[in-house]
């Protein structure tokens, strides 16, 4: 599977977090995946699906990242340290806010890799 970081990504949530965490640090996060993941179907994105990873090294965080199973591809949208009032406590795609997040992260995302703006 390969891993790519999307402008988007980069500037909007791993900006902050850098300071914590370094681009291997993530690629390394993303190898433990645990394989429970959430269905995007019913959202209009069925060549998907969603992941959360709970990160616990160094400082407690959590992941959201896209997983496009047709192409075969990882892609990171959100991460913020657990203590983030928005996601450290109910990150969850039942959370309105949430998902107003994940999609808008999600649509960037795309945009981001149609135009071959992102990182390997």
């Amino acid at each position: 599977m390969r891993i790519i970081f999307t402008q988007s990504f980069l500037k909007k949530e791993y900006k902050d977090l850098s300071k914590y965490y370094s681009v291997d640090d993530v690629k390394d996060f993303v190898l433990k995946i645990d394989g429970k993941f959430i269905d995007l179907s019913s959202l209009g994105y069925k060549d998907g699906r969603l992941v959360k990873l709970k990160i616990t090294k160094k400082i407690a965080s959590r992941m959201i990242a896209y997983i496009f199973v047709s192409k075969d591809l990882f892609v990171p949208l959100i991460f913020r340290l657990k203590k983030d009032k928005l996601f450290g406590e109910n990150l969850s795609v039942n959370n309105r806010e949430v998902k107003r997040l994940i999609i808008k992260m999600m649509d960037l995302a795309i945009m981001d890799i149609k135009n071959s703006d992102f990182e390997e």
